[in-house]
């Protein structure tokens, strides 16, 4: 991991500023919402908005269309056309990454396919990759379908305490294994009564079924699991966007003392891809590996149960609690840095980046970040964002009604896109547009 003085100190300077507003950098006035009678008209105006202007066929896009909301106020006075504007510096960059930079279908493909192998080589065989994204769709319903989680000693262990991937896919590795053993049961004792097994009784089959439950093991529902998570990361390392590391390479050509981060909602960390993304990355904050700690925050809320984008500032303020960490490493750090950068008067900027208008944008947003927006040329594959039609991705397991949820966040965040880019090389070229354009307006 880079670590470097200068570069710890940008964020205690940017975490200093969390008491004091919503996020790193003063909020931004957003632009009045576009009215409309109908949803369908209402989703094309707001499309239309985030529309960047055609390219030159002859020459590779290399310009984004920048959507940069404000507005004007009457109240300038005397004393602030005088005063000393403060440059506009990149301190942050925070990304998501699952579409953002690489597809997320192929990667969980073979992430499945993975799950499959392991399944096998512990003895169920069998069983399909697309096995386990079936069953996790129908725990994930029953789960929304709870609103009393139990946590008895007697809880129900393929019922997750909470609705995230993780515990959705560890319980549908475990229903796959019991529902395998069943089967297996259930077929024995038939052929050892000489009777067909829908002959069997309820007593046979509820003993069938506790054994079942009593037989599979956690360590081996554990194995599998590391298996399918092993492959989820090499696969990504695998489909990476093909100018995803040059792209951040050169933001940090640009902003030496910028501090990069990774984050996500799902499993993908960017530590566990050492051939790639790990050299290039400071931290990680992922809403199941640091778990524990977001539930002690009072922003915390299951996605699932989120219908507005400051329902997921959580996320973004564990950003910078681990940018905190960093500061914390030594005292000296910000007397370093300050005489780094021969007095000038700067404010630092943090920019998030992804696909994902809900929760990457609206999140973000309501947190202080200025955010970019990524909606790729078709031929990167992203499939995350047919959720703003109304179409469910194949390998989510999200329920309809999710699904809906998720959509009118989608919609609702479109304001307060700052920039879109097409092409992931035109992300260096937006966040120094992002930071020319707020000097610019002061």
């Amino acid at each position: 991991m880079r670590l470097y003085l200068a570069a710890v100190a940008i964020v205690a300077s940017l975490s200093s500023q969390i008491q004091s507003s919503s996020g790193f950098v003063p909020s931004r006035v957003a632009s009045p919402r576009v009215n409309s009678n109908s949803h369908d008209t209402s989703v094309a105006i707001q499309r239309q908005q985030l529309q960047h202007q055609p390219h030159n066929n002859i020459q590779p896009p290399s310009l984004l269309h920048r959507v940069l909301y404000s507005t004007s106020t009457d109240e300038t006075t005397s004393s602030a056309a005088t005063a000393t504007k403060k440059k506009k510096k990149l301190g942050l960059i925070t990304f998501d990454l699952d579409d953002t930079l690489y597809p997320i279908s192929p990667v969980l493909d073979e992430a499945n396919d993975a799950f499959s192998t392991a399944m096998s080589n512990f003895g169920y065989v069998d069983i399909q990759p697309s096995d386990i994204v079936e069953t996790g769709k129908e725990i994930r319903a029953q789960v929304s379908e709870t609103e009393d989680v139990d946590t008895s000693a007697s809880a129900d262990p393929l019922k997750p305490t909470t609705v995230n991937h993780k515990e959705i896919r560890m319980a549908a590795i475990r229903k796959e294994m019991e529902q395998f053993i069943l089967k297996t049961k259930l077929k024995q004792t038939a052929e050892d009564w000489a009777t067909d097994v829908g002959d069997l009784t309820a007593p046979v089959r509820k003993s069938a079924e506790k054994w079942a439950r009593t037989t599979v093991h956690s360590s081996v529902v554990q194995a599998v699991y590391n298996a399918w998570e092993m492959e989820r990361h090499h696969a990504a390392e695998r489909h990476l966007f093909p100018e995803a590391i040059s792209t951040i390479k050169q933001i940090q050509e640009d902003h030496p003392n910028v501090i990069i981060g990774a984050v996500t909602d799902g499993s993908a960390n960017p530590m566990l891809m050492v051939f790639s993304l790990m050299p290039l990355f400071d931290f990680t904050v992922s809403w199941e590996d640091d778990l524990d700690k977001v539930q002690q925050m009072e922003q915390f809320q299951e996605l699932s149960s989120v219908d507005k984008s400051d329902g997921l500032s959580w996320i973004y303020r564990l950003a910078v609690e681990k940018g905190k960490e960093m500061s914390d490493l030594t005292k000296e750090i910000k007397k370093d840095a300050a005489s780094s950068e021969d007095g000038e008067d700067i404010e630092w900027v943090w920019v998030h980046v992804g696909d994902d208008l809900a929760y990457d944008v609206g999140g973000a947003a309501t947190t202080g970040a200025k955010t970019v927006y990524v909606e790729l040329a078709p031929e990167y594959g992203q499939t995350a964002r047919l959720r703003l039609d109304g179409k469910r991705p194949g390998w989510t397991t999200e329920t309809e009604e999710q699904l809906e949820k998720h959509r009118k966040m989608m919609m609702n965040a479109m304001e307060k896109v700052d920039a879109k880019i097409t092409h992931l090389n035109q992300l260096p070229e937006a966040i120094n547009e992002l930071l020319n354009g707020e000097d610019e307006t002061e």
